[in-house]
Formats: structure tokens, C-alpha cells, sequence
């Protein structure tokens, strides 16, 4: 009997970490693509077979390197690409953070690499064929390999449709359904891998999509070997039983190429070359820290490209008078917030704005400000839109809101934010909800009642400026790209809209993001002075007061950012 042996490395979610160095904070940091780089090149040396490299998207989006390459420094090539190249991959699948740079950064993107970006359920609408690579077949140590891509179908719900243009996000069960059969009935591969930029399960789900499908998708549809994926950040190694209850690896190694999969498979074939079996052995290795010769190597290779970035995002562009703290967002009106908020109003000229944290934990010091400052303190590369909402509207907005980010108190000695252990870290606390959805709004004074339920915890008093705030009366409402496409579904669930009604209340999409627009404000005004403009607030005060103290120890590990 013949064996064969094939090793398999997966990267997922690199969201612009190609250097072991954090632009954002100027200090030499854990993972990144030059980390994969020597990892890979000495797995190659030391293992017997032939190695596969595999990425799970979101590569183009997420630090200072990525935006400078996508968007300031971009020349005839796209410089990730030809990282990818260096490192050697051998197939990726295209993520929606990589979608949202638009088409004309991730159409380059896909066409400077030397290896296929797939994403079966990501459909060209005039011709109804993938419009990226369906799949790809690797044929290694003899063994025939499919991999089949899929993206999560949320995109369209949280992107501007110009942004991709020309494509519509199916179902990802009923594309696997689809591709499957065909790749088994065409190719005849061994071995099929089932490759998704789509979480476990969990996230979001409608009756228009199901944001994390792998579980679903695996559980339901018979013909994968091993699923790799990612999306969800969320390190993870478990089986799922398919249909006809063959245990599947489903395998996740977390986010920013601090960790990798590493897959071993072995294969017996009989005297005719027809693969009996396949044995496997899979493992998280984590690469934080790896530095060899390869990691020089793939160091001064793109050693200028590494200074064109630190330059870039070490450039100052103003002055800020005060410190903001992120932290501050989490119990009331914060100088973080109301600085979004007040950029936002003054870009769109809409009555009303809305934000939310975009960071669980971070700060600007006092000083000079700099680009790299600007990744700490917004975090995506949204656009702003501004949509007609009414009053009515607005507060279930608010209701839906608040009801996700605090608990219901009962007396002064009852949780006030809603706490639950972080699934990256058990042993710390972090919140129930996704802080990216505990937006407040500028405009309107009012105050959150942490004694009621959703539905009474939101009293409106009126606009900023003592005009009455009127339910019936439709205002217009700034907010990002990602929340007028119904991402968070605080439009849809909260103020009751549906997606084709959202879409008609669209008045504005700047051309440009939120991020863009920060940085010509501060080189404008040169100093700045960031300040909580206290227009809402939790009552009872000293209830908050009190959990305030408590709640920042248990998040953070002191009592306030001062101390």
C-alpha cells in the first residue's frame, strides 16, 4: 500500500498585519504575514510531502499598512498582492472587509495575485457565474484537492452597493449544495475542502441571510473533508457531523496571523493509485514570535514599502488640547464620541448623528496627533451616509440600542452594562453585545432610565438646541456605511424599517470615509480640543455612579482612566 502526505497551513483574517510592527501604537508587535512567511519556509524544510498555503480573507483591511496600500500609496501593483506571492499561497477566498475597499483596489487585488481569491456564492449579475474563482483543484503528491470558497452573504447589508457593483451574495448552503456536486462529478477530487469567510455560527441572522453559515452549512450539506474558515476572529478547532454522520474538522485559527492551522494529512492509496483513506492530525500553532532567516528575507524585501508606511503613519497632522479615553463611551456622553459625532454633523449638515465605539479599549494622549492616532480612534474605512428617520423611528432605534449595551437595574447594587466572559479569553470580562452597535446619538438631548426595560428606557426632551423634538417629524440622520445597510439591524429590528425602505430614505453618501474626512478636519484646525458635550445621560446618576466604579475594575482593571 502507497502513502502520500499533504500538509496544509491556513491564515484567516490578517486585517493588514504584513509586518510584525504596530504602526498604530510605533512598537514591534505579535503575528503578521512576515511571521507566516518563516513559519511556512520552515515547515517546508521539515516536513516530508508538499505543503498548501490558504488564506481565509480579510487581508485588505484593518491597520495603517493596509489603507496606505490600498489607498495612498497604491501603484501598478498592489503591494499585498505581491506579498501573498512571496509567501507563497496557493489559494485564498475574498472577505467582505476586502470587498469593502471597492472595486477598484480588490479587483486589482485579485488580479495582481499569482493564485486564485475565490467566492462561489459571490454571483456576476450579468452573466450569473461566480465572479470571483467558484474553486480551485491542487493536485499534490498525486492527490487531486479541491477547495471551494465562499463569503458571507451579509455583504449587501453592510456595504454601499456601489462598493460591489455588479455582484449578488447567495446563500452559502445552497451554493455548497451546488458546487459540490459539480466539483465531484467534473473534478473527481480525493479530498474536498470547503474554504468560508463565514463564522461557526452565532452573528447575525434574517430572513435574508445568515451572516456565520459553517455549522449550518456542514451540518446540512454532505460532500466537504475539511472545513476551513473565518470571519468570526474566533480561535477554534471542533467537528461537525455532515448528513451522513461523517465527523468534519472545521478548523479556525483567530485573527491577525498570530496563530496558524496546520493540517497533516496522509493518504493510503491501493496498486492502482485510488486513495482508500486519509488520515489526519491538525493543530493550532501560534507564530507570534517566529523570527528566522526567512523572516529577514521577506523583511528586506519589502523594506522600503515598510518605511513608506512608517512614514506615512508617523506623519502629524494637528494638535489635540485634551486626551480622549474610548473606555468613557461605555457610561455616558465621552469626548471620544462626541468628537465622531460632531465630524459627522459638520460633513453631512444632517440634524442628527450616530456613533458608537469602534474599539474596546484605547486612548489619544494630549499632544501632537498624528495618522496613526486617527487608526486608534476610528477604526473602519466606512463612508458616511444620512437617511430620513422619524422621531418615532429614532427612539426604537435608541431603545433597541441601549437595551443591547445596558442591563435592566433593579436597585443601585444590580449590573449596569452587560458583562459576559470574552470568547477569545474567558478568564477577563468583555460585553454581551458588540460595542460597534452601542451607538448614541448627537443632536437631541435625552436621557437612558437603566431602571426600565426596552421599549421605556429612552425619554427624548428635545433637540440640541431647545427646538421640541417632534415623533412625527422626519429628520435627517448621519451615520456609517455599515449602519444604513442595516448592519446591526438597529434600522431594521430597532426603528422597523426593511431594507428596500432604507434604501429609499438614503439622502447622502460622501465619496469619501469617515476616517479621510477626520484627518482634513484636524490638518485644518490644528489644534483641537476634544469634549464630552454631556447632551445625554443615564439616570439614576448615582445608581451609574456607583456601578461606574465597580464595572470599569472588572472591564479594564481600574477605576477610571486617571487612575
Amino acid at each position: 500500500m502507497d502513502t502520500r502526505k499533504v500538509n496544509i497551513i491556513f491564515t484567516t483574517d490578517i486585517h493588514g498585519n504584513y509586518f510584525p510592527y504596530d504602526f498604530r501604537h510605533a512598537r514591534w508587535g505579535k503575528g503578521s504575514m512576515q511571521r507566516v512567511h518563516a513559519y511556512v519556509a520552515q515547515q517546508v524544510k521539515r516536513l516530508g510531502g508538499a505543503t498548501i498555503l490558504i488564506d481565509g480573507g480579510d487581508i485588505l483591511q484593518g491597520e495603517p499598512t493596509s489603507y496606505y496600500f490600498n489607498f495612498v500609496g497604491r501603484g501598478d501593483r498592489h503591494k499585498v498582492a505581491d506579498m501573498c506571492n512571496f509567501v507563497g499561497y496557493d489559494v485564498g477566498v475574498i472577505g467582505n472587509h476586502d470587498i469593502e475597499t471597492g472595486h477598484e483596489v480588490f479587483d486589482m487585488f485579485v488580479h495582481d495575485c499569482n493564485f486564485p481569491i475565490l467566492g462561489a456564492n459571490a454571483v456576476n449579475d450579468q452573466t450569473g457565474e461566480p465572479y470571483f474563482e467558484p474553486y480551485t483543484l491542487l493536485v499534490r503528491s498525486g492527490i487531486r484537492i479541491a477547495v471551494i470558497g465562499f463569503t458571507t452573504p451579509a455583504v449587501p447589508h453592510w456595504i454601499p452597493p456601489r462598493v460591489w457593483k455588479g455582484i449578488r451574495f447567495e446563500d452559502i448552503q445552497q451554493s455548497a449544495r451546488q458546487w459540490i456536486q459539480y466539483v465531484r462529478e467534473h473534478e473527481h477530487p480525493d479530498f474536498v475542502i470547503g474554504l468560508f469567510h463565514s463564522g461557526m455560527d452565532e452573528g447575525i441572522v434574517t430572513p435574508e441571510y445568515r451572516e456565520n453559515a459553517v455549522r449550518e452549512t456542514v451540518s446540512h450539506v454532505e460532500g466537504f473533508d475539511l472545513v476551513l474558515y473565518g470571519h468570526d476572529h474566533s480561535s477554534n478547532m471542533e467537528e461537525v457531523e455532515s448528513p451522513n454522520g461523517r465527523s468534519i474538522l472545521c478548523i479556525n485559527p483567530g485573527s491577525y496571523a498570530h496563530s496558524v492551522a496546520e493540517i497533516r494529512l496522509k493518504f493510503s492509496l491501493d496498486n492502482e493509485g485510488h486513495v482508500l483513506r486519509h488520515d489526519m492530525d491538525a493543530q493550532l500553532r501560534y507564530i507570534g514570535k517566529i523570527h528566522n532567516s526567512h523572516a529577514v528575507e521577506f523583511r528586506r524585501h519589502f523594506k522600503r514599502d515598510f518605511s513608506d508606511v512608517q512614514e506615512y503613519a508617523e506623519r502629524k497632522i494637528g494638535h489635540f488640547l485634551a486626551g480622549i479615553d474610548i473606555t468613557d463611551a461605555y457610561f455616558g456622553s465621552s469626548a471620544y464620541i462626541d468628537f465622531i459625532q460632531q465630524l459627522q454633523l459638520a460633513v453631512s449638515h444632517a440634524d442628527l448623528s450616530l456613533a458608537a465605539p469602534l474599539f474596546f479599549n484605547a486612548s489619544i494622549d494630549e499632544g501632537d496627533v498624528r495618522v496613526s492616532d486617527l487608526f486608534n480612534l476610528y477604526r473602519f474605512e466606512d463612508k458616511l451616509y444620512t437617511l430620513r428617520l422619524t422621531g418615532h423611528e429614532i427612539k426604537n432605534y435608541l431603545e433597541m440600542s441601549y437595551a443591547n449595551w445596558t442591563n435592566q437595574m433593579r436597585s443601585a447594587s444590580d449590573p449596569f452594562l452587560l458583562l459576559s466572559p470574552m470568547k477569545s479569553n474567558p478568564e477577563r470580562m468583555g460585553f454581551t453585545n458588540f460595542i460597534f452597535n452601542f451607538d448614541s446619538m448627537a443632536g437631541i438631548r435625552y436621557t437612558v432610565d437603566v431602571r426600565r426595560a426596552q421599549g421605556e428606557k429612552i425619554n427624548i426632551e428635545s433637540m440640541a438646541d431647545g427646538r421640541p423634538f417632534v415623533p412625527e417629524q422626519e429628520y435627517s440622520v448621519a451615520m456609517t456605511a455599515y449602519r444604513a445597510n442595516g448592519g446591526g439591524e438597529l434600522l431594521t429590528k430597532g426603528a422597523g424599517l426593511t431594507k428596500e425602505e432604507i434604501d429609499r430614505r438614503i439622502l447622502d453618501i460622501t465619496p469619501r470615509d469617515i476616517r479621510h474626512y477626520m484627518m482634513e478636519y484636524i490638518e485644518r484646525e490644528g489644534n483641537v480640543l476634544p469634549q464630552a458635550r454631556h447632551h445625554w445621560r443615564f439616570i439614576p446618576e448615582e445608581w451609574v455612579k456607583a456601578a461606574e466604579e465597580r464595572e470599569r475594575v472588572v472591564l479594564f482593571g481600574k477605576a477610571s482612566p486617571t487612575t
